[in-house]
């Protein structure tokens, strides 16, 4: 069976499913809650220091939308996923294929991230958008 490639003082709560786990690449000190789901068909890469909260989804796959019935179910690898550094996922967020979260920034709760967000901002909703600059005592860490 395929591993993940995990870097060092990795934590990972009960119940974490990954598809394809050779295509998943999670830095050091990552903490990563109960219920998540890695879809990773095209690579997923997580941070050093990066936080992911209960029932969160970070997919890679799509379906072809040209077809109809049950061809329509055939998954593909669509765009790669990048979350960055010091990063936080509230619970449930969900992350679509070809995103990059930036180093430092906090997706709230709830929030389906659609569309790359900028370093070092707090964004939340659907889709998710930058709110505000993230309170950090040292910038240099983003």
């Amino acid at each position: 069976m395929a591993r993940m490639n995990l870097g060092h003082r990795v934590s990972i709560k009960e119940g974490l499913r990954v598809e394809k786990p050779h295509n998943v690449t999670i830095g050091n000190d990552v903490r990563i809650n109960a219920g998540v789901l890695l879809q990773a068909h095209a690579p997923i890469s997580i941070g050093d220091f990066t936080m992911i909260a209960a029932n969160c989804a970070v997919v890679t796959a799509n379906h072809d939308m040209a077809k109809r019935g049950i061809e329509a179910f055939d998954t593909f690898a669509s765009m790669p996923v990048r979350i960055g550094s010091h990063c936080w996922l509230g619970v449930g967020v969900i992350v679509l294929p070809g995103v990059t979260i930036g180093d430092g920034t906090v997706v709230g709760a709830g929030s389906v991230v659609t569309r790359d967000l900028p370093p070092g901002m707090v964004c939340a909703g659907v889709p998710a958008k930058p709110i505000k600059e993230r309170p950090l005592e040292d910038q240099s860490v983003t």
